[in-house]
């Protein structure tokens, strides 16, 4: 970013005790000649920046595995012992941090490398509780195990609880409904949104019924909130930045809520006739002006359905699968099917499974 600079990170010398050592530029410490620990870096305050001059950024800095010293990204070779820097571990860096746009920075304070590290081993081994960071942390790891658990153990019971196999059942009846729907072509009145018009026939709204009524929210554009972030760059140096986000506030939208007239079919009356047999009829309806669109005219719709009940070849319980018309006045009382039943209990079958045993 065009607004980013770069300054020095800052260590403390664990050996001789000097104090704000430049991260960068000390590599070594001027009084005692003690290499730097990249782990004892931390961020200076305002008042203790030291800026880097056309800084070019290679990569975090590498420590050698053999001999311990602190090497550059670009090196291959440790500049101390000249071993194979492959092998090396990467500096650890610092999280972000982050101020208003008018506060100050302050530093992120000394680090004794010696009792963190020490710290640490403590709570490895039992000895010392986690902090409230860890502890929550574990406790989330915690939880997401169990809930990893739980999904497995629950995938596993769906499989058992939904296993199926192949058992023969028996015709031993049939069943029927027919349904005609009546609608009426009436007069209606309606409100809604301009652009939403109502379904219907000769539909026009009716003139001098428009309200302005709120019909949403939209967010807009209301300044911003800048705020200066640094970040560790794990070479000795911090980059800080000025990061703005544009704020937005709602505002309410408006639209006209409109009456329409019109015509169309609403629903009038259901006629049903239905039977455990081959026998089927219809419902007998009378309809006004049949399939004209008048007021006051109707028209119907009819639906079928039809089902075979089953029973297990070599128990009691009992099914039903809807058919289409000529496979069910195909199918007699005896016929025998293979169907794929839910193996735990027998309570359910897939009809699609269904086929004429051989």
């Amino acid at each position: 970013m065009s607004n980013e600079k770069t300054y020095e990170m800052l260590w403390d010398c664990q050996y001789c005790g000097t104090k704000k050592l430049l991260g960068k530029t000390h590599r070594f410490c001027p009084n005692c000649g003690a290499a730097q620990d990249p782990k004892s870096r931390y961020y200076p305050s305002d008042e203790d920046k030291v800026a880097v001059e056309d800084h070019h950024f290679v990569g975090v800095d590498v420590t050698c595995s053999v001999c311990g010293t602190l090497n550059g990204a670009d090196s291959k070779f440790c500049q101390n012992c000249g071993a194979s820097l492959e092998e090396g571990v990467k500096a650890q860096t610092l999280a972000e941090q982050t101020r208003g746009l008018y506060e100050s920075f302050e530093s992120s304070g000394s680090r004794d490398v010696v009792k963190e590290s020490f710290d640490a081993e403590m709570v490895r081994a039992g000895v010392k509780p986690k902090n409230a960071g860890a502890a929550a942390s574990g406790l989330n790891m915690r939880v997401i195990a169990f809930v990893v658990v739980a999904i497995v153990l629950l995938g596993a019971a769906a499989l058992f609880f939904l296993r199926t196999e192949e058992r023969t059942v028996v015709v031993t009846g049939h069943g029927w409904e027919h349904t005609i729907t009546v609608e009426e072509y009436v007069n209606f009145s309606e409100s809604s949104w301009r652009d939403s018009r109502p379904s219907g026939y000769n539909v026009s709204m009716v003139p001098g019924t428009c309200v302005e009524r709120q019909r949403g929210t939209r967010q807009v554009p209301d300044g911003q909130t800048c705020n200066v972030v640094r970040s560790d760059n794990g070479d000795g140096t911090f980059s800080e930045r000025e990061v703005c986000h544009t704020n937005y506030r709602s505002e309410p939208v408006y639209d006209d809520w409109c009456q329409w007239s019109g015509e169309r079919y609403t629903l009038d009356d259901t006629y049903t006739t239905s039977g455990l047999d081959l026998n089927t009829f219809w419902p007998q309806v009378s309809l006004n002006c049949a399939n004209q669109q008048r007021i006051g005219c109707q028209r119907e719709d009819r639906k079928s359905t039809y089902w075979i009940t089953f029973k297990l070849d070599d128990g009691d319980q009992t099914y039903r699968c809807d058919f289409g018309i000529n496979d069910w006045q195909a199918a007699e009382e005896g016929d025998r099917f293979t169907v794929q039943v839910r193996a735990m209990d027998e309570s359910a079958a897939d009809c699609g499974s269904l086929k004429p045993a051989s």
